[in-house]
């Protein structure tokens, strides 16, 4: 993910609630139903953001999982090719990668 998605996600949610809670300001006169408006709007756009880093997060050590198992494989293999085919080594090398 780039810093400047999330910088941008978490900037479009902090402006969405400030024109949010300008709006209950302006549309209720009793202070609990502006405070019920915006935490209903704090926690749906908390919760959106939240999920938004949570998919990149996934996704990033998803990345890097994949890399480190493809890193793996490429090790085995080069241990498997240098061992003698009957041995122990090599059977159990084999037998990893497919």
């Amino acid at each position: 993910m780039s810093k400047n998605y999330g910088f941008m996600t978490v900037l479009a949610g902090l402006s969405a609630l400030a024109v949010i809670a300008v709006a209950a300001v302006w549309r209720y006169p009793n202070t609990s139903d502006v405070t019920a408006v915006i935490t209903a709007a704090g926690t749906v756009i908390g919760t959106v953001v939240g999920a938004f880093f949570g998919v990149n997060a996934a996704s990033a050590g998803r990345v890097k999982a994949e890399e480190s198992r493809d890193q793996a494989t490429a090790a085995l293999v080069k241990v498997a090719t240098k061992a003698d085919e009957d041995s122990d080594v090599a059977k159990a090398a084999m037998e990893g990668v497919r």
